[in-house]
């Protein structure tokens, strides 16, 4: 390889670093809402009654990170650095890259897309209407852990198409960080009392 990093390697290593911050701020939101005592994500979407202190404005910063992050990832936008970007990229090295990978990724996507632009991003007025989309796609705690993984494992099958990324092992480290950080959440919250 050249000294100087592939396009591909580049967008690899940029998904990956997002994908590894989204689950990071999605362990801390997680935490923070167990220990609230908040057993579904519902909670994602509406103000913490009695927590009108430091907590919220963490709370939903992370919240924001967290859907803003993985749509993100999953977004098909040319030339940004996304799964579909990635793809395209090892095709365009003449790669075959499995479709039903690419359709997966997309599936995700267009469950939180929604919650995405209304709920986090633009915030639309009518959030109580998405509040209870939000509820009627029936969202948990363990379906939203199993999105992030369904993610990192289709970034992860459509890297190792490529020989060049699939001898990376950087992306696997940087996933020892999101461990760190629920440990260290899980730390600080039982230090606190919450």
């Amino acid at each position: 390889m050249d000294m100087e990093e592939s396009k591909t390697v580049v967008v690899y290593r940029l998904i990956t670093s997002r994908l590894v911050d989204t689950r990071q701020s999605y362990a801390i939101s997680k935490a923070l809402n167990l220990a609230l005592g908040e057993d579904s994500p519902r909670r994602l979407t509406d103000r913490l009654s009695g927590r009108e202190d430091v907590t919220l404005p963490i709370l939903w910063s992370c919240q924001l990170a967290t859907f803003v992050g993985l749509v993100a990832v999953l977004e098909d936008s040319k030339g940004s650095a996304s799964i579909p970007e990635l793809a395209r990229l090892i095709r365009a090295d003449g790669t075959e890259v499995p479709a039903e990978l690419e359709a997966e990724a997309a599936a995700i996507c267009d469950k939180y897309r929604v919650f995405r632009n209304k709920l986090f991003s633009h915030n639309s007025t009518q959030r109580e209407q998405h509040r209870e989309l939000f509820d009627e796609a029936k969202i948990s705690w363990e379906q939203l852990d199993a999105d992030f993984d369904a993610v990192t494992r289709i970034l992860f099958q459509i890297a190792d198409k490529n020989q060049e990324l699939s001898l990376d092992l950087a992306p696997l480290m940087a996933f020892n960080h999101v461990k760190a950080t629920e440990t260290c959440m899980k730390k600080i919250l039982s230090e606190l009392g919450a």
